[in-house]
């Protein structure tokens, strides 16, 4: 049996064609500007998770300084401090690698000798957006690749798909096998949506082992990935943006911040490079994506339990849920982005976390299109009569107050509450205390900087009661089944915990 220890890296749990977004990397060579391909510099770029990408270069290209100043008719020249440039993109060749830098900006340029001034500097720091392992791009916008995969935090328990298959023998004598793992191939699951294929794969890597002064190890590595196909070409941000999408989506099925873990981009195969049926040609090249994301990957971490997701590929099919996903990701995208930012950052000031979660709830109403609380002509002629009956210097205070034609955010905020289901009761035993207090908080903190008589622990209850109402129908949209949600709100800890402070802090009423 072969050993392949050239597929272990520093730490041996991990194949080396797998980095992690959580493990900094470092790529040495050269770097030219796209529009001057022959003056090639040296330098490192270097990956560091919580810092983004950096590029230290031995040198740099020259940059005109602001010399220039006009004073009547005279033109007067004198020595000031070059502008620090930027580039659509920065090419390089580091480790073997075509690299593109895509938006890079110079944060520091050193010249050591003043005769150097008007020349190239002798040191120069690049911060860049996103760096492509792989390939040479002239503009970031091209649509030049076919598909992108990502793996995320999360994503294998939540889709429940494995191909390891263990057994085990008990109390097995010594020196008897007790017990054996096999790898079995899974068909990915398959959907389309406007634009894109969708794939759920499910990859397993050959077993690979390590030795240890104690004896030997050997593993076997099984991941889910999401793939997003376009034969007609998709550009970085068309896919980064997409597989993005199902980080949001495992992070409301967790209720947890789940990071993407790796990004990878494909380019059309290209045949004519190699002989006739050489097994190259029919490969897709492979490019990694190194960009900062609000979340950062732990993929060692203990994955979330059962338990712990609010809805699984159990409740829905792979191939309903992706497109219902997203059109809900675009429909509510705000209602989404803020329900979730309260989850990516989960510390923050009560007042903050307060407003987000309600304006989260009145977005996410809005983008219901429901049908307004009175008919168009009517609210004209109501808002022309009360136009009327006001002295004149009252009636553009009172226009601006009747400008539009919706319902109050109390009755936005019950609607949400009652809306997934008749188990909401369960989460909301006095809807009215729970949308007076949701509206005085908001308010409170918008108009006046705190409300009157609440407490931090009661503003602490809104933020999280609110956010479990916006995330409920959020899942109700998608079409979770009721008696589904109506298990998660009792067993998920997020959602049990909302509803143990409504029942403390808005409890029903005993009247």
């Amino acid at each position: 049996m072969s050993r392949h220890r050239s597929r272990l890296t520093h730490r041996g749990t991990k194949p080396l064609d797998q980095h992690a977004l959580d493990e900094p990397r470092t790529w040495t060579g050269h770097w030219w500007r796209t529009d001057l391909p022959d003056e090639r510099v040296p330098g490192v770029l270097y990956w560091d998770p919580s810092e983004g990408l950096r590029l230290d270069l031995i040198g740099g290209w020259s940059t005109p300084p602001e010399t220039t100043r006009v004073e009547g008719d005279t033109k007067v020249t004198t020595i000031s401090s070059r502008s620090l440039p930027s580039w659509p993109v920065l090419h390089g060749l580091a480790n073997g690698k075509a690299i593109t830098l895509i938006e890079p900006d110079v944060t520091r340029q050193q010249t050591f000798r003043l005769s150097d001034f008007l020349g190239a500097p002798s040191a120069t720091s690049v911060r860049a957006t996103a760096a492509l392992i792989g390939c040479h791009l002239t503009d970031a916008d091209d649509p030049a690749f076919i598909a992108g995969s990502a793996t995320v935090e999360n994503l294998s328990a939540w889709a429940g798909r494995s191909g390891i298959e263990m057994a085990h023998t008990f109390d097995a004598p010594i020196g008897e096998v007790s017990g054996q793992i096999e790898l079995r191939r899974l068909a990915a699951l398959e959907t389309t949506i406007p634009d894109f294929t969708v794939k759920l794969h499910t990859n397993a890597w050959q077993p690979y082992d390590q030795d240890s002064r104690a004896g030997r190890m050997a593993r076997v590595k099984e991941r889910n990935t999401v793939e997003f196909a376009r034969g007609a070409g998709a550009s970085v941000s068309d896919l980064l943006t997409a597989l993005g999408s199902i980080g949001d989506l495992v992070s409301l099925a967790s209720l947890r911040a789940c990071g993407i873990i790796t990004t990878h981009l494909y380019l059309p195969p290209t045949p004519e490079r190699y002989p006739a049926g050489h097994p190259f040609g029919s490969m897709r090249p492979e490019v990694e994506v190194y960009t900062r994301r609000i979340v950062m990957p732990d993929p060692d971490a203990d994955a979330v339990d059962h338990r712990g997701f609010v809805m699984t590929l159990a409740d829905l099919p792979f191939e309903e849920l992706l497109p219902r996903w997203m059109e809900i990701h675009e429909r509510f995208s705000a209602a989404r982005g803020m329900v979730l930012g309260l989850r990516y950052v989960s510390d923050g000031y009560i007042e903050t976390r307060v407003v987000t979660a309600v304006a989260a709830a009145e977005s996410f109403h809005r983008a219901l299109e429901e049908e307004p609380p009175m008919p168009a002509e009517e609210f004209t002629k109501v808002r022309k009569l009360a136009l009327a009956a006001v002295p004149k210097e009252h009636r553009q205070w009172l226009a601006n107050k009747l400008m539009r034609n919706e319902p109050t955010l109390k009755q936005r905020l019950l609607e949400l509450g009652s809306r997934p289901g008749q188990f909401m009761n369960k989460l909301l035993p006095n809807p009215e205390a729970w949308a007076k207090a949701a509206g005085a908080a908001r308010n409170g903190v918008a108009h006046t900087g705190a409300p009157d008589d609440m407490t931090a622990e009661q503003m602490h209850a809104v933020s999280e009661v609110t956010a479990a109402v916006v995330v409920l129908n959020l899942l109700y949209e998608l079409g979770i089944p009721e008696e589904r949600l109506a298990e998660a709100l009792e067993n998920q800890d997020s959602l049990s915990f909302a509803a143990t402070l409504a029942h403390r802090y808005f409890p029903a009423s005993t009247a």
